[in-house]
């Protein structure tokens, strides 16, 4: 994985863009490319989020290993390999990661993404990220953290920098249009999750171990 200095919003937001078929479909090799580079936020905030960071990169790794198997043309789309696992009653394997569990806990981290993006555009040039980061936190991912961790990224979020530092840091200014941006991401991962959201309450697997 590139480093962290190399994250482009634009980048994202052109990968998260060809995510998506018309049909809604949800192509899986751009899914966890445009992931690998969102992935590249978290290596920004920090060691806050460096459990996520190596959580996600495992993650990416395992779907990409099984675009490569011998049944890799059922995980052309995400929707085809829930279909898949579903059929095959795969889904909890207790013996390997499945592709449903493993895409489950990337879909968790990008509610988180897609709110903190949301409100770094709409807070105020002086706002501390401290406070914007634990808010989009512990309205998102929280909830499937144990108080541990929950605990550990609320003393964490104090060494984050200022939205100006953050904003330098992604190679971004202040400048209106530029901020717009942060919406569109953020816009493009709430299309994504809903879509994906959807598919996991029909098919009762958002509780998956």
């Amino acid at each position: 994985m590139a480093g962290t200095d190399s994250f482009n919003l634009i980048k994202l937001n052109q990968l998260f863009l060809s995510c998506i078929r018309e049909d809604n479909i949800v192509d899986l090799d751009s899914y966890v490319n445009a992931y690998e580079e969102l992935s590249k936020l978290f290596g920004i905030l920090g060691s806050i989020f460096g459990f996520v960071v190596s959580d996600v990169v495992e993650k990416i790794e395992i779907l990409r290993d099984y675009r490569k198997s011998p049944e890799g043309e059922h995980y052309k789309s995400i929707q085809s390999m829930i279909s898949y696992e579903v059929e095959k009653k795969t889904t909890d394997n207790k013996k390997k990661a499945s592709g449903a569990r493993t895409l489950l806990r990337l879909h968790r981290a990008m509610e988180f993404t897609a709110q903190l993006m949301t409100d770094v555009r709409n807070a105020e040039e002086g706002a501390k990220m401290s406070s914007i980061t634990a808010t989009a936190y512990n309205a998102t991912l929280s909830k499937y953290h144990p108080w541990l961790i929950r605990k550990g990224v609320s003393v964490a979020t104090y060494t984050l920098p200022s939205r100006k530092q953050l904003l330098e840091k992604i190679m971004m200014s202040d400048d209106q249009s530029k901020v717009e941006d942060l919406m569109e991401a953020a816009n493009l991962q709430r299309q994504m999750y809903d879509i994906i959201q959807k598919i996991y309450e029909t098919e009762k697997l958002l509780n998956l171990p």
